[in-house]
């Protein structure tokens, strides 16, 4: 309608009227239509294509022999055809690039999907034009068609607008009486519009009456400012509406437009309801919470976040770095990373544990849990979460840490904290293949004669004394370990050469080697040290520890009181001495031992007195030295059981002597007793069962020790053969 109205004038009056005419229309419509985005850009822009298109087009009417005031038809059809052309493509142009700029799309996309197949109705304006024109003919009283032509639309669009507009919208005047009533008010009110025009508000719906809807308009009408009820509550509870009613006042009374705004009341109840639900939460979980806006860059910090922390409860906003300034050094490179990782959209949720800075100086361990909201392009504008203090979680977790690596009674680095760092300087090597380290291997000499003769106690007390000697012998950086029982383990890095590992051994059986004073008592001890030098290509802990191992049993073999470092052919002998003891312990379920009896005669008489048992070992066919298997025996432990059948047999085969030469010069058994025989708590009733079962007389058995035996513990000793001595068995000493 607008063309029709703008070619008519064009036609009749030119260029210039018409300008001023579209204008006028262009201006009215921005003031009817204020929910449009940049009313004036908008207003603006129209006007200036409109002179464009309305110059253009009057310069080709013109030029092409059309006349103004005396149209004439069809001798004008040429001139107006092609000043038809020159408009459509002028505004459709102008028009089509606004979209593309605004919309970001190709133009002659949006020229031909919005504007092509609109050519044909420009062709009918311009022949209803052309109508128009010949009808006003050049009589003065055919301007007033033409001038209340815009009129006439200005009014249609405001009572089609009023019609359609999806808000209430009411005029009522100052005596209180409604003027207006448009159809989204019937439906929001319920009340049409033939029972409200003309009567009070508050009589023609009596459901305004005890709102503030009364008080507040009276306000709009005292004041003349705009007043507002954010939120009005109409209807019954199945059927509730919430409203935002808004008063402009004019000079007549006030124009009222009444919003429906349930769905966002609701959203904003159920947000609120939300908040409250995790704050309420939050508090009882004694967390703190905080909001940071991505945008702005901006932090919110709840009151308790800022309390967890030392700091003034209205420490509520700041910056992102009050926040990560905070953060502990060595924590923030894992804390960023973790953010960015859910910023990208890597992760579901963000959490992350580190350290923040108290503000007394200290750290306290921090749990912070948060998630990311985005927008439709998947890019996160605002990030939220919760921050629960973990300190005391993480001091526990330390604790059953350390306890889990470190033994309980001397302190010291377990067995498996050993191998975690052992591991970590192998692997250190293999960037760093020139540094040298060494493993040491200590077994503390004959500890275990102290611990059975003076109690579990005194021996405790002992490795605590020799953890504390063993530590202040070290280097810094060096490394500790008590593997169990007497057995510890020394870590030394950072070698010049391979001779400083043997000084650094040399100087703990130095420290060592000073008496320990336990209460009232002295005791000296010693060490046998095996030393593993890294030299060799090691890639596992549990090889170097072997091999360490090794060398200390050397140490022990040689003498013990000593330290060996370990070579290739240690590990061969090793294995060689693996091979062999795992044949004397399957020496006895083979019966591969058996005793020999050799007479002892009397020197003064010449006659025999009696048998001495020797044990002898026939090893897969070859014979054994009993001085080669009696030590492995004694270090295993076989001696045990393989004394016990030894001392069985022998009065077996005594009992059998006597029971056959009754009265021949027979005069008892001689079995020879070991240290860890002796050492044994049932000793005495391991030789009564051998008595009673050969039914052998305790006269006839003569058990012989040597002074090794007393000397380790004599006041055992001493009580065992006090006992046997009881019983009747003969004791030898054996010099």
């Amino acid at each position: 309608m607008a063309f029709v109205i703008d070619f008519t004038s064009l036609l009749v009056l030119g260029p210039g009227p018409t300008l001023l005419i579209a204008s006028a229309g262009a201006l009215a419509q921005s003031t009817i239509v204020v929910k449009r985005r940049n009313p004036l850009y908008r207003t603006l822009f129209n006007i200036a294509c409109l002179a464009i298109t309305v110059q253009a087009t009057g310069w080709c009417y013109h030029t092409l022999g059309g006349t103004s005031r005396q149209f004439a038809w069809p001798s004008n059809a040429n001139a107006l055809t092609a000043a038809l052309f020159v408009y459509f493509v002028l505004n459709s142009t102008c028009i089509a690039l606004a979209m593309a700029l605004s919309t970001r799309q190709r133009f002659l996309l949006v020229w031909r999907e919005n504007f092509l197949w609109g050519g044909p109705s420009y062709f009918i304006g311009a022949i209803i034009a052309a109508v128009m024109a010949e009808v006003i003919g050049h009589r003065a009283w055919g301007l007033i068609p033409l001038g209340a032509m815009p009129v006439y639309m200005l009014f249609r669009t405001y009572g089609v607008y009023v019609g359609r507009l999806n808000e209430g919208m009411a005029v009522i005047k100052r005596d209180g009486r409604v003027a207006l009533w448009n159809d989204a008010l019937e439906r929001i009110t319920g009340r049409s519009r033939e029972d409200v025009l003309g009567r009070p508000l508050v009589e023609a719906v009596p459901m305004l009456a005890p709102t503030a809807v009364p008080t507040v308009m009276a306000r709009a009408l005292a004041t003349g400012q705009l007043a507002t009820i954010e939120q009005l509550t109409l209807g019954p509870v199945d059927a509730r509406r919430t409203l935002q009613v808004r008063f402009f006042p004019f000079v007549g009374g006030v124009t009222a437009f009444w919003q429906d705004i349930t769905d966002r009341a609701e959203a904003e109840a159920a947000l609120r309801r939300s908040e409250q639900r995790y704050a309420l939460a939050a508090s009882g979980a004694n967390d703190g919470l905080w909001d940071w806006d991505l945008v702005l860059e901006e932090v919110y910090f709840s009151p308790r976040w800022s309390s967890m922390l030392g700091l003034a409860p209205n420490t509520s906003c700041g910056r992102p770095g009050d926040w990560f300034r905070r953060v502990h050094p060595e924590d923030l490179t894992s804390l960023n990373a973790a953010l960015e990782a859910h910023l990208a959209g890597e992760t579901a949720h963000f959490q992350h544990e580190h350290r923040v800075r108290h503000e007394d100086g200290t750290y306290r361990w921090m749990l912070c849990r948060g998630v990311a909201v985005r927008r439709p392009d998947g890019r996160a504008t605002r990030i939220a979460g919760s921050q629960t203090d973990i300190t005391e979680r993480v001091s526990a977790q330390e604790q059953l840490r350390h306890a889990a690596l470190h033994d309980t009674l001397t302190a010291l680095p377990n067995r498996a904290l050993f191998m975690e760092l052992l591991a970590r300087v192998l692997e250190r090597r293999k960037r760093h293949p020139e540094d040298l380290f060494a493993v040491l291997f200590l077994d503390i000499d004959r500890f275990k004669v102290v611990n059975d003769s003076l109690g579990h106690l005194v021996g405790d007390e002992l490795l605590v004394g020799i953890s504390r000697r063993l530590e202040s012998s070290l280097r810094d950086g060096d490394v500790l370990a008590r593997l169990g029982g007497d057995e510890f383990t020394i870590l030394l890095t950072d070698l010049a050469n391979p001779n400083e590992a043997c000084l650094i051994a040399e100087r703990i059986r130095e420290v060592l080697r000073a008496p320990f004073f336990l209460g009232d008592r002295e005791l000296f001890t010693t060490a046998s040290i095996g030393i593993a030098l890294s030299t060799a290509e090691y890639t596992q802990p549990e090889d170097i520890m072997r091999d360490a191992d090794t060398a200390m049993y050397r140490a022990k073999a040689l003498g013990k009181a000593r330290h060996e470092l370990f070579d290739t052919g240690m590990h061969a002998k090793a294995v060689d001495r693996l091979g062999f003891e795992h044949d004397l312990r399957g020496a006895m379920e083979r019966r591969e031992f058996a005793l020999h009896y050799q007479p002892l005669v009397s020197l003064s008489s010449g006659q025999w007195t009696g048998f001495e048992a020797l044990l002898r070992w026939n090893r897969g066919g070859h014979p054994v030295a009993p001085s080669e298997f009696i030590p492995v025996a004694e270090e295993t432990g076989i001696i045990e059981p393989l004394g016990t059948w030894v001392l069985q047999e022998a009065c077996r085969q005594a009992a059998v002597w006597r029971r056959q030469f009754p009265g021949g010069v027979f005069d008892g058994i001689t079995v020879n007793v070991s240290t860890q025989q002796l050492a044994r708590r049932d000793f005495l009733q391991v030789v009564q069962g051998a008595l009673k079962a050969a039914m052998l007389d305790p006269g006839d058995l003569r058990l012989e020790i040597t002074e090794t035996v007393l000397m380790d513990d004599p006041e055992r000793a001493e009580v065992v053969l006090r006992d046997l001595r009881q019983l009747g068995v003969k004791i030898y000493l054996d010099d």
